[in-house]
């Protein structure tokens, strides 16, 4: 194997990993992953390092040669749809060894899959806050209210991600924007409670999911990982609670 061969191979597995991490997937499957494209492609061995934030791989062939490649993660999102569909892409490549031209092209392919559209997404945001503040006991009233917050919730939260501001600004704006929507709106309306609303909205922000896995990552080993994910789920959590109790408390 040549060094450049070596390289464009290293740097196709590298591309699919960071995939994997920006659409959700966990840390080990990106290992996981890397370690099986690289043998596939003919390494004798693989060294990867991975967190939410970076990955490192080390790859060596023709026994000694060796080359190594990082990679920093800027963002991430939870698309089980292109995950889905990364990880069959990885699981091709470890049967077929695709060429890593055809790999990195399928990857775009996959980057520019449209998203739900607009009005879908717009009335599962109102859905979800609806019907968590049902669940705690809102009535009719606390459910349109909620829906309706929930949707002009997830325009602001569109714009300020296209403004590439970062995720706790996010939260913490979304969150007053909430908060102050939710009392606002029950001015004057009987039996309308801001708190119900309120707690349906928050349960959109908490993040249960990146909670859920730090801890699974804690018991499985992955110690580092599981401490990132663990600190920034509780600080996202902690902000989303600062900026709806802050908007309860000016008005």
């Amino acid at each position: 194997m040549q060094k450049a061969d070596a390289e464009k191979y290293l740097y196709t597995a590298m591309a699919v990993g960071e995939a994997i991490l920006e659409y959700g997937g966990e840390v080990s499957r990106v290992e996981d992953s890397i370690h099986r494209i690289c043998a596939s492609y003919g390494f004798d061995r693989t060294d990867v390092f991975c967190i939410t934030s970076s990955i490192i791989t080390t790859a060596c062939f023709d026994h000694g040669e060796c080359c190594t490649q990082t990679c920093r993660i800027t963002h991430s999102e939870n698309d089980f749809d292109k995950l889905g569909q990364v990880n069959d892409l990885s699981r091709t490549i470890c049967r077929d060894h695709v060429a890593p031209d055809t790999v990195l092209a399928r990857l775009d392919e996959i980057r520019r899959l449209k998203v739900r559209p607009m009005p879908a997404q717009i009335l599962i945001y109102a859905l979800v806050p609806a019907s968590f503040t049902v669940f705690f006991g809102g009535n009719t009233a606390d459910m349109v209210i909620s829906g309706l917050i929930g949707a002009v919730l997830l325009c602001l939260n569109r714009r300020l991600k296209d403004a590439r501001f970062s995720g706790l600004f996010i939260a913490l704006a979304c969150s007053l924007a909430g908060g102050f929507l939710a009392n606002l709106l029950t001015l004057g309306i009987e039996n309308a409670s801001a708190t119900l609303i309120s707690i349906g909205n928050v349960m959109v922000f908490i993040p249960g999911v990146k909670l859920t896995n730090s801890i699974r990552d804690l018991l499985t080993g992955e110690t580092i990982t599981g401490l990132i994910c663990l600190a920034e789920s509780l600080l996202l959590s902690v902000v989303v609670a600062i900026g709806f109790a802050v908007s309860a408390l000016l008005l």
